[in-house]
């Protein structure tokens, strides 16, 4: 709502607060000085300070009504009295609708329990399977020595040798050989896919593989264990779908409050004073001259945005 009798150095108002030139140029102050007159030149930046600022004022304004009080002045707290208590408004707004969602979990998992019979499938794990593995390197020894001793521990695992202590002796992966070889359970997708390819044709629980060539080792592996492809039951995805629920739910309701903000139909706007924040840039100053010389463009509105 443009308001043309608003005084000339108020920018914006709504019944918090007015938004003045000198709001403005303390903002602007926060740029370094030589990038001050280059930021004045483009209209979209000149309208997102505007925008924080209408933002800011006003969850401060709101904060003072509310009772809301900054937290306690730390080290990495914000100097700025105003932009404390919008920050603490922000955190109110959010420990507000924290708690309305656990006052209504009810619902909400009825919700989260709709979303997951409506597509289970985006629920599927695919097949996972557990191995201990023996990791020659190749950078190490050169590609025909690393195989070499790839096949000598494969021999030694295969005449009855605990894997674990070959493991420990052979891999040059420390990790997983202080583990003797035990690897965490894997996707085809966690793995290279020469790796991925040769594990995962593995098909009976302690087989042994022959040596397998990867981007930067030989390994040996022994297939431990194999969990099919299946859907996660409601039960193991409760608490994800919970979480992510509670977590939009506070995001829309802090977004909702910002939006009002600018969808105020009370707010007013002093479209003049806020086109003048602008500098017009003379486009004479970038382009080479020719016969005519291009009238200067004006410069585009900088007005706080309606949401």
């Amino acid at each position: 709502m443009l308001a043309a009798d608003l005084p000339p150095d108020v920018l914006a108002r709504n019944r918090w607060m007015d938004l003045t030139r000198a709001d403005y140029d303390k903002a602007l102050a926060r740029v370094p000085e030589n990038l001050r007159e280059e930021f004045s030149t483009s209209p979209k930046r000149v309208q997102d300070v505007l925008n924080n600022l209408l933002v800011e004022k006003t969850l401060a304004a709101q904060a003072r009504a509310d009772g809301t009080r900054p937290a306690p002045f730390t080290a990495n707290a914000d100097p700025d009295p105003q932009r404390a208590l919008a920050a603490a408004e922000i955190q109110r707004i959010e420990s507000d609708a924290a708690k309305s969602f656990d006052a209504h979990k009810a619902s909400f998992e009825a919700k989260a329990r709709e979303i997951y019979d409506l597509d289970r499938e985006k629920y599927r794990v695919p097949e996972e399977i557990r191995l201990s593995d023996i990791a020659v390197k190749i950078a190490d020894r050169g590609d025909d020595a690393a195989l070499a001793r790839a096949r000598e521990a494969r021999r030694r695992v295969i005449s009855g040798a605990s894997f674990a202590d070959v493991a420990r002796e052979y891999s040059d992966d420390p990790v997983s050989a202080d583990k003797g070889g035990a690897l965490p359970f894997v996707t085809a997708k966690d793995l290279a896919p020469a790796y991925a390819k040769a594990v995962f044709a593995l098909s009976t629980v302690g087989e042994i593989s022959e040596p397998i060539r990867a981007p930067a080792a030989y390994h040996v592996v022994r297939l431990e264990e194999r969990r099919p492809a299946r859907v996660k039951t409601f039960d193991e995805v409760r608490e994800s779908m919970m979480q992510a629920l509670r977590e939009r739910y506070i995001t829309d309701q802090r977004d909702a409050r910002i939006r009002a903000v600018h969808e105020d139909p009370q707010l007013q706007l002093n479209q003049a004073s806020i086109d003048a924040l602008v500098i017009p840039v003379d486009p004479r100053a970038f382009i080479p001259s020719t016969t005519g010389s291009p009238p200067s463009a004006p410069p585009r509105s900088a007005a706080p945005a309606a949401r």
